[in-house]
C-alpha cells in the first residue's frame, strides 16, 4: 500500500475504448487488465475510471472494485456501426490516392475518428477531476490542456510492415504515435528496442519515454494448468507436441512456420510430434488450414481458436516446447510465460525477442525455414541443450515475475507526470466536481 502523504493524482481516467472483446487486443489486452488491477491494490486511494465502449463495457465488469468504475463513453451507434463504417469508405478512398493527399485525407480520418469517440464528451475530464489520463492503447483521443497524459507505446510495426496493415490502419496507428508523441507528459514503452525506435522514429525528448517491461510471466502458473482437459479434447498427449500461441495476424509467420515444420518432418522430427497453433480465429485461418493441407500437415498441425487463460496454461506447461517465429514483437509476452512454464523455447532473432530471452532460447531467422526447422528438431531431441534452456528460461522469467514491481514503476511514471503538469498549470481553473453518472455508468 502506498503512502498516504502522496496525494497525486487522486482520480486517473483510463481510455479503454480500443479494447475489443475475446482476444482481438492479442497481449496488449492481458497485459492492461492485469496491471490495473494491480494499480487499483497499489493505490486504493487514487480512482480510476475507465472510460469504456459498448462492445467490451459489460466484459470489463471483473475490473469493478471500490476505487475502480467503468464510465461508458461509445455506445453501440457509434462503436458497432457509424465508425467501422466510415472508417471502412475512408480505408478504400485512401488506398486510391497519392501520397500527399492521402496523408492529409489520413490526418482528417483521424480527427474524424476522434470526433467520433469523443461525441459530446467534450471536457470529459475535468468534469470527471481528472488528474491524470492514461492512454494503455497509445492514442491520446480524450487529451484535455492542463491534465497529465501517460501513453503505452507497444511497438512501431506498421512503420517496419506497412503492407501488412489496411491503408486505414496505417494512417489510424500514423497519427497516434504522432499524437502521443505531441500530447503525453510520458510515453512508456515496452522494451529497449520500442523505446529506441521511438526516438529514432518520432520527435521526443529522451526524457519524455521510458521503459517499463511488461513482468507478467508467472500469468499462466497462476491461471493453473495442471488439468489436462484441453489436451483430451484435442487428443494430444503431454510432451508429444510444440505450440505456438498467437494471433493469426501477417507479422506472426505462420506460412514460416508451417513450411518450416514440413522441413522439420523430413529432416528428424519425431513422427509423434505434432504443432498446435492457438489463438484468436481471424481471415487467415481458412488459409493456413488449406497450407497445412497441401503441405500434408492436416494430422500433425491444429488450430484450436482462441483459449482461457486455464487451458492455454494447460497447453502450455505440457508441451514439448515452444516455437515462436515471429518477424516483430515489441516484447513477446508467450515466450517469458513459456520459460515461467518450464518449457524450453525457440524464438526468432529479430526486434525485442534477442533483448527479452538473454542466453535462454534457441535463436533463429524467422525468414530461414532451413534455420526454424533445425531449431525445432533440436528443441525437441537434445536432451542436454533442453535442459540447459530450460534452467535459463526458470532464472530469466523471474527477472519478468514481479507484477507489483511493474505496477509501481507506472505508478512512479503517473506521479511524475501529474508532478509535471501541476508544476507547468500552477494557475489553472480548479477542477469540478466529479460527475454523479460515474458511479451509475456501469450498470
Amino acid at each position: 500500500m502506498l503512502s498516504a502523504a502522496v496525494p497525486l493524482p487522486r482520480t486517473v481516467a483510463v481510455d479503454l475504448t480500443p479494447l475489443l472483446p475475446g482476444g482481438e487486443n492479442g497481449g496488449a489486452r492481458i497485459f492492461v487488465l492485469e496491471l490495473l488491477v494491480q494499480l487499483a491494490e497499489l493505490a486504493p486511494q487514487t480512482r480510476f475510471i475507465l472510460l469504456t465502449q459498448a462492445a467490451s463495457h459489460g466484459h470489463l465488469a471483473s475490473l469493478e472494485r471500490p476505487n475502480m468504475r467503468r464510465y461508458l463513453v461509445v455506445g453501440p451507434l457509434v462503436g458497432n456501426a457509424l465508425r467501422p463504417l466510415l472508417l471502412g469508405v475512408a480505408g478504400r478512398l485512401v488506398s486510391h490516392l497519392p501520397a500527399s493527399p492521402r496523408r492529409a485525407i489520413s490526418r482528417l480520418g483521424y480527427s474524424v475518428n476522434a470526433l467520433l469517440k469523443r461525441g459530446g464528451t467534450r471536457g470529459l475530464l475535468r468534469d470527471l477531476g481528472a488528474d491524470l489520463l492514461f492512454c494503455p492503447f497509445t492514442a491520446p483521443t480524450y487529451w484535455e490542456p492542463g491534465v497529465a497524459t501517460v501513453c503505452i507505446l507497444y511497438d512501431l510495426q506498421y512503420r517496419a510492415f506497412p503492407e501488412f496493415f489496411a491503408p486505414e490502419d496505417l494512417a489510424h496507428r500514423d497519427r497516434a504515435f504522432a499524437e502521443a508523441c505531441r500530447r503525453a507528459s510520458v510515453l512508456v514503452a515496452i522494451s529497449d528496442h520500442t523505446r529506441l525506435t521511438a526516438l529514432e522514429q518520432g520527435e521526443l525528448d529522451p526524457k519524455r519515454i521510458r521503459t517499463i517491461h511488461p513482468r507478467m510471466a508467472r500469468r499462466l502458473s497462476c491461471a493453473g494448468g495442471r488439468e489436462t482437459s484441453i489436451l483430451d479434447q484435442l487428443g494430444l498427449e503431454p510432451g508429444h507436441y510444440l505450440v505456438y500461441p498467437a494471433n493469426f495476424w501477417p507479422h506472426k509467420n505462420h506460412e514460416g512456420l508451417l513450411s518450416a515444420f514440413d522441413l522439420a518432418c523430413r529432416s528428424g522430427l519425431p513422427e509423434r510430434i505434432q504443432l498446435i497453433c492457438s489463438g484468436a480465429p481471424g481471415p487467415r485461418t481458412s488459409s493456413l488450414r488449406e497450407l497445412a493441407r497441401r503441405l500434408g500437415l492436416e494430422a500433425r498441425v491444429r488450430f484450436p481458436g482462441y483459449l482461457s487463460d486455464p487451458d492455454l496454461a494447460a497447453l502450455m506447461i505440457h508441451a514439448v516446447g515452444l516455437i515462436f517465429p515471429s518477424r516483430y514483437e515489441g516484447f513477446g509476452l508467450p515466450v517469458i510465460e513459456a520459460m515461467a512454464a518450464g518449457i524450453p523455447v525457440a524464438c526468432s532473432r529479430v526486434t525485442a525477442l534477442p533483448e527479452i530471452t538473454a542466453e535462454a532460447a534457441i535463436l533463429f531467422d524467422p525468414q530461414a525455414p532451413d534455420q526454424m526447422a533445425r531449431a525445432m528438431v533440436e528443441l525437441v531431441r537434445d536432451e542436454a541443450r533442453r535442459a540447459r534452456l530450460i534452467r535459463a528460461g526458470h532464472v530469466r522469467a523471474r527477472q519478468f515475475s514481479d507484477v507489483r514491481r511493474m505496477a509501481a514503476d507506472y505508478w512512479a511514471v503517473f506521479q511524475d507526470a501529474t508532478k509535471m503538469d501541476h508544476a507547468s498549470n500552477r494557475r489553472r481553473p480548479s477542477k469540478a466536481s466529479p460527475r454523479s453518472a460515474v458511479s451509475q455508468s456501469s450498470d
